[in-house]
């Protein structure tokens, strides 16, 4: 359908009838009286046949028309009551442009003579009524710009826009292609002139209205704004379209959480830049927060949102002067700094941070991932970004170097790292996921006491797969409670068949990350699994690292507190490898201590490094816990932990993890 909008008077043409011997008595059109000796021998039928019925835009309309002015029906109507008549129909104008008309039909009786005579006035109701459809259609009237598509002409009418740098007309009728051709060239940024020519293709646009009922696209205009273009069913039937532009760039581009730029803004942003300024030198810088879920399940959103405009203001007025800083998604930040600025030894300063709240510390450590942006660099900021967050993802060690440096052999570590996202699921299914157990043994006898059960992926196409580069990205994303849970069901299984078969069992140990001590799931599991088991509880014990207790959620600890009870053991593990060592020891409670292997590897170095180390292991039996030394390599570390009153002793110099069929030949010999 196309429409001229141009306001008109209202009252275009009227006809005076005499409908009992079908003639037109006077002509009045556009305010002009029509001689109505030119009409005297033409009846009202033929007259409309001639000058009306061609110029009503659509059949359907047409034929109605045809059967309500029917001259029977004008008679019988009357002679029923029916004096009044109103219909609505659309006319090709001159110009062969459409308007819409309301034409209302009065008879009345002639007294003078009898007849049944009739007024009929056409009224341009183009205007009225293209506004009472948008109203019905849009709910907003803050739009930049509005025009009209008719899919089956070709043809776009604008009833308004603001194309500053366009030549349209408004009000007439335009060819759509070669609109739309113009408005890519001439209006739209280039970066977004592809997704322009495919998002207004006519057929793109109707397939995708014809499944969810409305269609949207974004795209960046020359003055580098966000325009969303919007189409809306005008009249399906008629296949004509409602578009509307309005400017999103505000609600596009902001953080509702920061008040800063989203992920869109920081690209947009940032790609100005490196366009204005190809000879300076810049870095991405990627950065999240770790143990910041915890916030949020501790004191709630609202606190947790507080903390984030915290750290983006931190970043804002921080040494690096960012040029752009904004918060990606959840607790991820990016900015982009010239490299003058960048000082690695002093990112730790802004990477570190403790939040307290009713007497409660929790520690806030972030990471943070460095790719400084090469000379004639080809790639998207996007793709930028992805690799200083590769550079982030290789930190082994946050509080050591909580900073890493992307270089290209990032890309394999990826690689796998993304192996272990899409894949786990089938690798689980198809066997690739091994357990494999680390003997613990007796510091005086060096008999096996217990075993860890620590998983290996062998991947059908990539090969081995080494834990630091699966557990991390598994832990990071939250699936490491599938791996686990997989690990729990399997180690249970071995240890209940071995019982079962009366063959000798030690205590099996599987490691809890702090994401498990999050879900119900795998908690409701292992109570339901312990509670029905044939094992003594003893048999079965549980890891939970240094760091996953500054973050563990009440359930959590309702968790680990009922299965101590129940004759589970718990193992804290890494001991000291955190700054809340102390206070952990004090709030909960734990049956074993594993010292992280940073101490044991520091043995003999010197007196006070040793006097620490033996302090230790008289505290955790002062508090009635035992002491596994893990990572024991040589013999003089074994002799040292043993003769100071280790209990237990775990690391190479006795055995590398095994598979579950070697153990068992160890456990039967």
């Amino acid at each position: 359908m196309t429409i001229f909008l141009k306001k008109e008077k209202e009252e275009v043409c009227a006809l005076y009838l005499d409908v009992t011997e079908n003639r037109i008595l006077a002509i009045n059109s556009q305010g002009h009286k029509v001689d109505v000796d030119k009409y005297k021998d033409t009846n009202v039928h033929n007259w409309l046949e001639q000058y009306i019925y061609p110029y009503i835009a659509y059949d359907d309309e047409r034929a109605a028309f045809q059967e309500e002015f029917r001259r029977t029906n004008l008679l019988q109507g009357f002679e029923k009551g029916a004096t009044r008549y109103a219909y609505r129909s659309s006319y090709y104008s001159m110009e062969h442009q459409i308007k819409v008309y309301l034409v209302e039909v009065n008879t009345f009786r002639n007294i003078d003579n009898n007849h049944i005579e009739a007024s009929v006035i056409w009224k341009d109701q183009t205007q009225d009524y293209i506004d009472t459809e948008i109203r019905k259609i849009l709910y907003q009237n803050d739009y930049s710009s509005l025009g009209l598509i008719d899919i089956e002409d070709g043809a776009i009418y604008f009833r308004s826009h603001r194309f500053k740098t366009m030549h349209l007309a408004k009000e007439k009728k335009l060819s759509y292609a070669d609109t739309m051709s113009q408005m890519k060239e001439k209006w739209i940024a280039q970066i977004s002139q592809e997704l322009f020519e495919r998002c207004t293709d006519l057929d793109y646009i109707y397939d995708n209205l014809e499944l969810a009922g409305q269609y949207s696209f974004q795209a960046y205009n020359i003055e580098d704004k966000i325009e969303r273009y919007t189409y809306y069913w005008f009249n399906r039937e008629k296949k004509i379209l409602l578009v509307v532009v309005d400017d999103m760039t505000k609600e596009m581009e902001a953080d509702a959480v920061t008040g800063g730029l989203n992920r869109e803004g920081f690209f947009h942003r940032t790609h100005e830049i490196l366009e204005k300024h190809p000879d300076q030198k810049f870095a991405i810088l990627y950065m999240n927060m770790k143990r910041f879920r915890a916030i949020n399940d501790l004191y709630g959103y609202e606190n947790g949102d507080m903390v984030l405009r915290e750290a983006l203001n931190r970043f804002q007025t921080s040494f690096l002067k960012p040029l752009v800083a904004a918060r990606i998604e959840a607790d991820r930040f990016a900015m982009i700094v010239d490299q003058k600025n960048l000082d690695l030894e002093k990112l730790p300063d802004i990477l570190y941070g403790i939040y307290e709240k009713d007497g409660v510390k929790v520690e806030i450590y972030g990471r943070c991932g460095v790719y400084y942006i090469p000379e004639n660099c080809k790639l998207s900021v996007s793709e930028m970004c992805d690799r200083a967050k590769l550079a982030k993802l290789s930190i082994s060690n946050q509080y050591v170097q909580p900073y890493a440096v992307f270089n290209e052999e990032m890309n394999d570590d990826y690689e796998q790292r993304s192996i272990a996202l899409i894949h786990l699921d089938e690798a689980i299914q198809n066997g690739e996921i091994k357990i494999y157990y680390q003997p613990i043994y007796d510091a005086w006898t060096h008999d096996i006491v217990a075993a860890e059960a620590l998983a290996r992926w062998y991947s059908q196409d990539s090969g081995m797969i080494l834990p630091g580069r699966f557990v991390p990205v598994l832990e990071e994303s939250g699936h490491i409670t599938k791996l686990d849970t997989f690990v729990h069901k399997s180690v249970q299984e071995f240890q209940e068949r071995r019982y079962a078969e009366k063959k000798p069992i030690v205590k099996l140990s599987m490691n809890l990350s702090r994401m498990d001590l999050m879900n119900p799931d795998i908690m409701q599991l292992i109570r339901e699994d312990v509670k029905k088991s044939p094992l003594p509880p003893y048999m079965l014990s549980y890891e939970v690292t240094e760091s996953a207790y500054t973050v563990v959620s009440k359930k959590g600890v309702e968790f680990l507190n009922e299965l101590r009870k129940m004759g589970v053991n718990l193992l804290m593990d890494d001991f000291g490898s955190g700054v809340s060592s102390f206070s952990t020891l004090r709030d909960y409670d734990f049956d074993v201590i594993k010292l992280d292997m940073g101490f044991v590897q520091k043995v003999g170095t010197d007196r006070k490094h040793n006097n620490i180390l033996i302090a230790l292991i008289d505290l955790a039996h002062h508090l009635d816990m035992k002491v596994i030394a893990e990572g024991v390599e040589t013999k003089n570390q074994a002799e040292f932990l043993k003769n100071y009153g280790c209990d237990y002793l775990q690391g190479y110099y006795f055995s590398k993890p095994v598979p579950q069929e070697e153990f068992e030949k160890m456990l039967d010999e």
